[in-house]
């Protein structure tokens, strides 16, 4: 089960997977969170039994076994958004009963606010999104596997190659990456500067901007929507011929950011600088860029 059908499972109902929580109250936040790692990450409840209130899950969450080897622990600090996926866990005080509060991010978010899953917010509720501001968030427990939580499958084009729409940068710069995991920086985009969209994968967006002021073109993954409402889902289908074709982050062909495999297909987004702009499965994780060949688009 990926994370959208999670939360289809869920939504409007009440959850109480390991009959703890009090006499008048069994469904509580924490029970979203292990249904969550049991459905979409496969972890059993019972190994998540005796893990107490949801603070916990935070400030002991080495001591989590069951959970430790699916997500990281990241320290929340002013500017950053969870993630689609994400386990967001708030501080002991956000209730009076210093229990602390945790939930599981949709993806939906800004620097101000964000929409996660919740059971239990306001007291009572069942499970359903609910928009937070940032106060009193501890961090964020980061899933490791993205195809886990958002499922990648075969690519298939749309027949047609998308119309980019401008992305443009605030007020502070922008980290550039390799792959949607938006781990492996690659490069920045300054205040202010604009780009093109060209997709949308996953939590993240595909760009195109211009290298270094130079007459080419550089591809990467960006967190920030830049005032995208509406990322192109149109590509062509991209398919490889019988060698292995190299994958640029720019059409200078300076960095290397893999490699596509003999006969494989992905997405092509269009044809740039006189190379082609894919967007392909790599692992769990999916990556773009420039190739000179122009495989089943040609």
């Amino acid at each position: 089960m990926y994370l959208k059908e999670f939360f289809a499972s869920l939504s409007g109902k009440y959850t109480d997977v390991d009959g703890a929580g009090s006499k008048t109250n069994k469904n509580q936040c924490v029970d979203v969170v292990k249904a969550y790692c049991n459905k979409v990450f496969g972890v059993p409840v019972s190994k998540m039994n005796g893990y107490g209130d949801a603070w916990q899950y935070y400030d002991n969450f080495s001591s989590k076994d069951a959970i430790t080897p699916y997500f990281t622990r990241i320290v929340y600090s002013k500017g950053m958004r969870p993630r689609a996926g994400d386990i967001v866990v708030w501080e002991k005080s956000i209730n009076s009963l210093m229990a602390g509060h945790i939930a599981v991010a949709s993806g939906e978010s800004d620097v101000s606010s964000f929409v996660s899953f919740d059971q239990n917010w306001p007291s009572g509720s069942p499970c359903g999104f609910i928009k937070h501001g940032y106060n009193k968030v501890k961090g964020f427990l980061r899933p490791k596997d993205y195809g886990r939580v958002m499922g990648l499958t075969a690519l298939q084009g749309t027949g047609s190659f998308p119309e980019p729409v401008v992305w443009k940068n605030g007020k502070t710069a922008e980290n550039v990456f390799k792959d949607n995991s938006l781990a492996n920086k690659i490069g920045l985009l300054s205040p202010h500067e604009t780009a093109l969209c060209y997709s949308k994968s996953a939590n993240s967006y595909v760009v195109v901007y211009k290298l270094n002021g130079t007459a080419n073109h550089k591809a990467g993954f960006v967190e920030y929507a830049g005032g995208v409402n509406y990322a192109p889902p149109e590509s062509k289908t991209y398919k490889n011929g019988s060698t292995a074709e190299t994958v640029y982050a720019d059409t200078a062909k300076l960095l290397e950011i893999g490699s596509l495999n003999p006969w494989e297909s992905c997405y092509c987004l269009g044809k740039i600088d006189g190379m082609y702009l894919v967007l392909y499965n790599a692992g769990s994780r999916q990556k773009c860029g420039f190739v000179v060949y122009g495989g089943s688009v040609d």
